[in-house]
């Protein structure tokens, strides 16, 4: 199945819909050409003089921000849209710690939005765990910095469930909202 995202059509999209800085629209460029590499982005660095330009980093964060959510819009990245993640990261020299110290609320809000969207159903799946394994590796985070993320979330939802709880006497319904409560401690470690 073709990927409905490529990193350079997203990036295009953005070149056409915002209004961006001359380095930073260079940079978009040298993506949609297809020719990037750490070469071709070192040659860019030195060309347009951006090597220690002040919020430089911030910037490429927000690129490969750009990217994610517009990939994460069907609430899963696929193999190929992974590998160019990993490969903005490569070759803008993320490294890790960088997201959560420099554009912490931003991705808050991507891990908590995919997180909702999980818990809509009550239940974490494989496929999801996997997408939250695969967000905590793309954005440089431990376990605890990504577990501060979606704890509370997930404690809200047990929260409201326990309520729920409460007020049925459906057994299906109770064995139902018993199995959703234990599956969303076991996944976020959400104590009793």
């Amino acid at each position: 199945m073709a990927d409905k995202n490529s990193l350079r059509d997203v990036i295009r999209r953005h070149l056409d819909s915002e209004k961006l800085a001359d380095p930073i629209r260079s940079m978009g460029e040298l993506i949609t050409s297809g020719a990037l590499s750490r070469a071709s982005f070192d040659e860019l660095m030195q060309t347009e003089q951006l090597l220690g330009a002040p919020n430089l980093k911030e910037t490429l964060l927000d690129l490969i921000l750009v990217f994610t959510r517009e990939c994460l819009e069907d609430h899963e990245l696929s193999g190929t849209e992974i590998a160019e993640l990993d490969s903005l990261v490569t070759i803008f020299r993320i490294e890790e710690g960088d997201f959560y110290e420099l554009r912490r609320d931003a991705v808050q809000e991507v891990v908590s939005t995919q997180a909702m969207w999980m818990l809509q159903d009550r239940y974490v799946t494989d496929q999801e765990e996997v997408l939250q394994r695969d967000l905590q590796r793309l954005f440089g985070l431990s376990y605890d910095q990504y577990v501060v993320f979606l704890r509370p979330l997930a404690k809200k939802h047990i929260e409201e469930l326990e309520s729920k709880k409460l007020a049925t006497q459906d057994r299906e319904e109770l064995k139902s909202i018993d199995s959703s409560i234990r599956n969303l401690r076991s996944v976020f470690l959400v104590a009793r």
